[in-house]
């Protein structure tokens, strides 16, 4: 449950104004951590009275939240019953929408998933992408025995505290009102957020070194998106638009690049820019779709795709010294297309940040790889219903 146990770790200490729930959390929170145990082991641990851990592990069985697990009888004495947390008590629907679809998982308290589907985007305008997301979401809302906690959608680009989608020029949407919405279309809690910042989040959630600080995650589509988490919190900035990689400037002539679309870095170092870019050198032909060739080619050996990689390495490593000398990660993790060539480009990359910036961060692929983007959905979800503090309110 590791994704679920750094979530626990990253929420506020802040006790419930009822001790009996306060309490019911703690029972919760120990048998995340340590796993299966006996109401005597979970006294212990906790340090509440037996009489109190029974009763409250009662309530917390009634509610679903909790269920028997065997015995253990290891001592050699009379076996005891075990107990265990059941993360599929309730669920959490996380969807990502992107140009070409919408990708819905449904999962458990635990971000596991349980179903998963994927519904084409066949329309073109952007008011027939919101209406197909509002009709997603009110058709898995109204499935029974599902009991959803909490909704989580990705989009790509920023997103404000409402749930207004500022820019997502992939989808054509401008200033669009996605959170109200969704939320006229279910009774659970909704949260909308930016894809590349989910992709932080749930990266930084898996981490197996629990060391780190602050992650920067970095996603290589059509557009280039980053995200930042410190101490386990999204850093969203200023109408949530912090970590807009993508619309940092190239040089100067950014300057009158314009601000609608997609931004001016991601235009040039973007797939399609990139793939662009090799075409115009004559290193992939024009019949190519796809920027995988380019990096395909160099992998194999082709001096001209080689020397184009490097070039991307040096453009991206530029603006990453910028971006360290800003907010100094401990970890860089890449996604999209970045994270398909990691073999080939961090070592690229490390080679350049070496000498420029004053601590060097662990590069490293994304390990959820695109799933980042459902599970941060599904778990930033939970974490704005007021987590599972919320579950046991109802």
């Amino acid at each position: 449950m590791r994704v679920l146990k750094r979530e626990l770790a990253c929420a506020p200490r802040t006790a419930s104004p009822e001790v009996a729930q306060h309490n019911r959390m703690r029972i919760l929170e120990c048998l995340i951590d340590v796993g299966p145990l006996s109401r005597v082991e979970i006294a212990r641990l906790t340090r509440m009275a037996p009489a109190t851990v029974n009763r409250l592990t009662s309530s917390l069985m009634a509610q679903g939240l909790v269920s028997e697990a065997g015995s253990n009888g290891a001592t050699g004495g009379r076996p005891s019953m075990l107990v265990r947390f059941c993360p599929e008590a309730r669920t959490i629907l996380a969807l990502d929408i992107w140009e070409g679809a919408i990708e819905v998982a449904l999962l458990d308290l635990d971000g596991c998933e349980i179903e998963r589907d994927r519904v084409p985007i066949l329309g073109t305008e952007p008011q027939e992408k919101l209406d197909l997301l509002v009709a997603v979401v009110a058709e898995w809302d109204t499935r029974e025995g599902k009991r959803i906690a909490a909704i989580g959608v990705s989009v790509p680009g920023p997103v404000d505290d409402d749930g207004v989608v500022l820019m997502a020029p992939a989808l054509d949407w401008y200033n669009q009102p996605v959170g109200a919405s969704l939320r006229g279309a279910t009774n659970a809690p909704v949260v909308v957020e930016n894809d590349v910042n989910l992709i932080a989040l749930a990266e930084y959630l898996n981490l197996d070194d629990p060391g780190h600080k602050t992650l920067v995650a970095m996603a290589v589509y059509e557009g280039v998106g980053a995200g930042i988490v410190e101490d386990g919190r999204l850093w969203r900035g200023n109408h949530g638009a912090a970590g807009q990689f993508g619309r940092m400037l190239r040089d100067v002539s950014g300057l009158k690049h314009q601000r609608h679309g997609f931004g001016h870095l991601e235009a040039e170092l973007g797939e399609h820019g990139l793939l662009q870019r090799a075409i115009n050198a004559r290193v992939v032909s024009p019949e190519v779709e796809s920027a995988d060739a380019v990096f395909s080619a160099a992998e194999e050996g082709d001096e001209e795709a080689v020397a184009m990689v490097e070039s991307v390495a040096d453009d991206y490593a530029f603006h990453l010294v910028n971006v360290c000398a800003m907010i100094a990660p401990d970890i860089v993790v890449f996604g999209g297309l970045f994270e398909r060539w990691s073999d080939l480009l961090i070592p690229m990359i490390e080679e350049r940040l070496r000498g420029n910036v004053v601590h060097e961060p662990e590069l490293a692929t994304a390990s959820l790889g695109d799933e980042g983007k459902l599970v941060g959905a599904g778990m930033y979800g939970l974490r704005r219903a007021g987590g599972l503090a919320a579950v046991l309110s109802e």
